[in-house]
């Protein structure tokens, strides 16, 4: 290729380029003004609140800057604000602006506080919602943002009719969108809960992170974990909780789900001075001492090192398994399995309180369980309301049976 061909193709190059660019800006520069007269005006009449701001920029490369943005409650200020935030930056994807469309590369939030009313079960953001863009599809399969952040985050939330109020306090916030047809999002959140529960405060530092998949008629799988830490219900801590769960085929007939879930948990103290508590469990070991032809021991404080569970969906089986419990006044293995099909269950349960030890196993059809050991009728009969209680707590959420 010759220096003036190649000069040529350069400069043809740049020009497109600088063509591009200056489109581009231009794209920009019109949705930004679009943007400052929706919100000084038009949106605030549709809003029936008032809006203010204290700048508004942009720039191709950093987006839509709001600063000092906040959203008032119905009718005004007057009556406070919902929405604020120290900076909001809204960028638009170039690709779409190009083709006249809007979609969001990023929303991005710093320090925003939201605070959310609810009365006789409406909220008061309802009114929000009816804005949205009418559609057969819902708002997981027209969602146009591929990314949406807070930033030290904080939310409150007011639930009058009940009188509990739910505060999330340095929280951060990410939902991204992964998918430009579909609804395939991937939520990760956390933050310091703090709420108020029958005048005791309950505290936990948790975070949450989840990915779901949704069809035309709802979320049709899910995968995630949650963890709390240092949590702490008036004089109740705990040390540490975590969950996990994976969700699949949510939308389809039972037969056909395939759900599993796990729960494990460490260091839980229990104070003797906490009544409910304590006489809950107490009213559990009597059962267990019973069985072992002893009395049950006195409990003041509750000490429990570590608790884990599993809990398994598939083919129509459902389980409850690796039921392991240590405390300082038991130790406890358990375990149960619900053949839907079949309509049969198995549980197994090992217990060992002090030097006492109880080990006994209920299996076969669902209503006339075979125990081992042979008990006592009143004993045996005990044990198999206990079973029934739980298979049929189980079987309300879980019908695998078919009944």
């Amino acid at each position: 290729m010759n220096i003036t061909r190649f000069r040529v193709i350069a400069a043809a190059l740049l020009l497109f380029a600088a063509g591009g660019g200056a489109f581009a800006y231009f794209k920009y520069q019109k949705i930004s003004h679009y943007l400052i007269d929706q919100i000084s005006g038009q949106a605030s009449k549709k809003l029936g609140r008032q809006i203010r701001f204290r700048a508004i920029s942009f720039s191709p490369l950093g987006g839509i800057i709001i600063k000092d943005a906040c959203v008032s409650r119905r009718p005004d200020f007057s009556k406070g604000s919902i929405f604020c935030a120290q900076k909001a930056v809204i960028r638009p994807q170039l690709a779409a602006l190009l083709k006249n469309q809007v979609y969001f590369s990023r929303i991005s939030l710093e320090k925003p506080v939201i605070k959310v009313r609810e009365r006789d079960g409406e909220w008061d953001f309802a009114d929000l919602l009816a804005l949205l863009p009418k559609t057969d599809k819902g708002l997981y399969l027209t969602w146009n943002a591929s990314e949406l952040i807070m930033k030290d985050a904080a939310l409150e939330a007011d639930l009058e009719t009940s009188g509990l109020s739910v505060a999330l306090e340095n929280a951060n916030l990410r939902l991204g969108h992964y998918s430009s047809f579909g609804g395939n999002y991937g939520l990760s959140a956390d933050g310091l809960v703090k709420t108020a529960v029958k005048g005791k405060l309950l505290t936990a530092r948790v975070k949450f992170d989840t990915d779901a998949n949704f069809d035309y008629g709802g979320v049709s799988s899910l995968k995630g974990s949650f963890s709390a830490d240092h949590a702490a219900f008036g004089a109740i801590t705990l040390e540490k909780l975590d969950a996990d769960w994976s969700f699949f085929n949510m939308r389809k007939p039972l037969a056909e789900k395939n759900y599993s879930a796990g729960l494990r948990a460490e260091n839980l103290v229990v104070p003797g001075q906490e009544n409910a508590a304590r006489d809950g469990v107490s009213k559990g070991l009597q059962l267990f001492s019973s069985a072992m032809g002893r009395s049950a021991p006195k409990i003041e404080d509750i000490e429990m090192r570590s608790l884990g569970a599993a809990f398994r969906l598939n083919d129509s089986i459902l389980s409850v398994s690796d039921i392991a419990l240590r405390t300082n006044f038991m130790d406890l293995d358990a375990g149960m399995t619900i053949n839907g099909p079949e309509k049969t269950a198995a549980a197994s349960l090992e217990a060992v309180i002090g030097s006492n030890k109880l080990k006994m196993a209920a299996s076969g059809p669902m209503k006339a369980p075979e125990i081992r050991p042979v008990l006592s009728d009143t004993l045996s009969a005990r044990f198999k309301d206990a079973l029934t209680g739980i298979e049929t707590s189980l079987l309300k959420t879980f019908p695998v049976t078919g009944e």
